[in-house]
């Protein structure tokens, strides 16, 4: 979603061109709005393609798997034919331990893969650190949240069944789950099972594909699976409270996002958290009921906006590798 809003917000800025080339779950598919990598061949062809014609190319990846930095040194390689206009961004809070515990051998490919890109961007000072250590470049590093606004115009109603549980139950809390046992997931359901004794109607909705096979209680907690972006945003606008209790994190897109539409937002304390979120222990029950206790009283509508989004601060990272007018991949 980061991705798709970045697009959307470089298409619509005069001087820039932006194509985006899917690396991820769907890269084989054929979409008018990506160009696809099928294979290392047609990747490296691409790279080399937009490469020769001098646009700045910025990587998306997390940088906690030997993967993302193989393709983060795919992406680098292209600087010697670009100018040296490649950006990466990490992303997962995972970085920092994979840097940490990385061995002699890949400490210095990672100092390669920073030595050769034009900039980096990590999301939060401990990142920073971790690449500094590595052998990274401080003028070379710019700590920037991936969030680039959130547009309210046009948004959806939400989906029925999720309008027929807002009737049964209230307070209604929302979070994000993917496969992977650092979302917190079970955690936040026994956190809002407690809850039931002081909030009879408490209901929980899950939106996303990790709650597959998870045993869940009908009554008060609804998954609704994978849901599209604008949808996700109308059902988060419509709770009472947003909960991130993720066991690490580089920074949020959903946390920021329910900060611009100001739902109060309880998140654990990973390495960082915007101002105006309720923090709890990571992986301490007591703690997160205490947050959403918190979060569920006055005032506790008039949550904190968002901090400005990044989007002039990526334009200026771009700005210092190449002048206006390049495209973007």
């Amino acid at each position: 979603m980061q991705t798709a809003r970045l697009h959307r917000r470089l298409s619509s800025t005069p001087g820039y061109a932006c194509r985006v080339l899917d690396i991820g779950a769907s890269r084989r598919r054929r979409r008018p709005e990506c160009l696809p990598s099928r294979h290392p061949l047609e990747l490296a062809a691409r790279l080399l393609g937009h490469a020769l014609r001098g646009d700045i190319i910025h990587l998306h990846t997390n940088g906690h798997t030997p993967e993302s930095w193989l393709l983060s040194f795919a992406c680098a390689c292209a600087g010697f034919l670009n100018g040296r206009k490649t950006v990466i961004s990490f992303g997962s809070g995972l970085a920092p331990e994979f840097l940490s515990a990385a061995r002699r051998p890949t400490r210095l490919f990672v100092r390669a893969v920073a030595g050769l890109v034009g900039a980096i961007i990590c999301r939060n000072e401990r990142t920073r650190q971790a690449l500094l250590a590595v052998g990274a470049r401080p003028d070379k590093i710019t700590i920037l949240s991936g969030f680039y606004g959130v547009d309210t115009d046009e948004l959806p109603e939400v989906p029925p069944e999720v309008a027929a549980f807002h009737e049964r139950h209230s307070p209604v809390a929302l979070a994000l789950d993917s496969r992977g046992p650092w979302y917190g997931i079970p955690l936040l359901l026994e956190a809002v099972a407690r809850l039931r004794s002081r909030y009879p109607r408490f209901g929980l909705l899950l939106i996303g594909s990790g709650t597959s096979g998870m045993p869940v209680d009908p009554s008060y907690v609804l998954p609704t699976g994978e849901l599209p972006h604008d949808m996700v945003l109308s059902v988060m606008r419509s709770v009472s409270v947003f909960v991130r209790p993720t066991i690490c994190d580089g920074d949020s897109l959903s946390v920021r996002e329910a900060l611009a539409l100001r739902v109060p937002v309880v998140a654990s304390d990973t390495d960082f958290r915007p101002e105006g979120v309720i923090l709890f222990r990571r992986g301490d029950i007591d703690d997160l009921v205490t947050a959403l206790t918190r979060a569920l009283q006055p005032p506790a509508g008039s949550a904190h906006g968002a901090d400005g989004d990044a989007f002039d601060r990526l334009l200026a990272v771009y700005e210092r590798l190449a002048p206006v007018g390049r495209e973007t991949a």
